[in-house]
């Protein structure tokens, strides 16, 4: 027996959808957190603060940017086996 032909219609493009609206959420809580930090003073701990919310946030995007760019073939790769 052959397996079936699998046809994922519309399923990567809400996939990509839903990344672009988590990168937008997790830019904005990044800003806020940067905002949050600054706003009640320059000290050692709140730059220290900012500087792993940043490297969280760019990690982050790496990460959405590397699972949209899969998503971009007609016929995404099989996912791994649990």
């Amino acid at each position: 027996m052959t397996a079936a032909v699998r046809d994922p219609g519309l399923q990567p493009e809400r996939t990509r959808l839903a990344w672009r609206r988590t990168t937008l959420s997790a830019t904005v809580v990044a800003l806020l957190a940067v905002r949050q930090a600054l706003h009640s003073g320059a000290t050692p701990g709140a730059l220290v603060a900012v500087a792993l919310s940043t490297l969280a946030w760019l990690g982050f995007l790496l990460v959405a940017h590397r699972r949209v760019v899969a998503l971009r073939t007609a016929r995404p790769a099989a996912l791994a086996p649990r």
